[in-house]
C-alpha cells in the first residue's frame, strides 16, 4: 500500500469539497481517532466482508486495515470520480468501486462476496432527501444477514437517519471529540417484528 502524505490527502479532500460541498460532511478528512473508534465497533470474522459507503480519501479504510481486517475483505464504494481515483491508488489491495450506494445490490452481485458482516456509512445523510436515505438503508440491510448492524458516522449531534420511518433501532455508541468537527458513531439495527 502506498501512503500519500497528509498534505496530499487534505488537498484532494478540500478540492472536492470546493467543487461539491453538499456531498461532503466536513471540509477536512476524518481523523484517525474517528477511524480507529469506528473500526473498533466493526464485528468482523474471517470470510466476511466489510463494506464502506463513501470512502472519501480513505481515513476509515485505514482504520479498518489497522484493526487487522484484511484488505481483500474490505470493499469501498465511492461515487465521486476524483475520490475514487485517489482511493484506488492509495489502497491497491482493497476493492474500491466507483458506484452509487443506492445500488449496492448491483455492485455486490458483480463481486466475489459471499457474506457481508458490516456496512459502514460516512455518507452525509443529514443533507440527503428522504428517498435517498431510505434507499441506502434498505440496500445496506439487504446486503447483510438478519441481525447485523449498520454503522453510520456523522457530525450532527442527532441521529441522521429517521429511525421510526425506516423501522430501525438506533444507538449512539461513540462520540469522538478528537475529530474536526467532533463526530458521533451510530449503530442501526432493524427492529424485531
Amino acid at each position: 500500500m502506498s501512503q500519500p502524505d497528509a498534505v496530499t490527502e487534505n488537498e484532494v479532500f478540500f478540492k472536492h469539497w470546493l467543487r461539491s460541498p453538499r456531498s461532503m460532511g466536513s471540509i477536512i478528512p476524518s481523523s484517525m481517532h474517528l477511524a480507529r473508534a469506528l473500526a473498533a465497533e466493526v464485528p468482523w470474522e474471517p470470510g466476511s466482508h466489510v463494506i464502506e459507503l463513501g470512502g472519501g480519501t480513505g481515513a476509515i479504510t485505514q482504520g479498518l486495515l489497522e484493526r487487522g481486517i484484511p484488505a481483500a475483505n474490505i470493499v469501498v464504494i465511492e461515487l465521486e470520480s476524483n475520490l475514487y481515483n485517489y482511493l484506488a491508488g492509495r489502497y491497491p489491495d482493497v476493492t474500491v468501486v466507483q458506484g452509487d450506494a443506492t445500488r449496492l445490490d448491483e455492485i455486490i452481485a458483480r463481486l466475489p462476496i459471499e457474506r457481508v458482516s458490516t456496512v459502514i456509512s460516512g455518507l452525509p445523510m443529514v443533507n440527503m432527501p428522504p428517498a435517498f436515505k431510505r434507499a441506502i438503508i434498505e440496500q445496506a440491510f439487504a446486503a447483510m444477514p438478519a441481525g447485523h448492524a449498520m454503522l453510520q458516522y456523522t457530525y450532527s449531534p442527532l441521529a441522521p437517519v429517521p429511525v421510526e420511518a425506516l423501522g430501525l433501532d438506533a444507538k449512539l455508541i461513540r462520540y469522538v471529540l478528537r475529530n474536526f468537527p467532533p463526530a458521533a458513531v451510530w449503530r442501526y439495527r432493524k427492529k424485531k417484528t
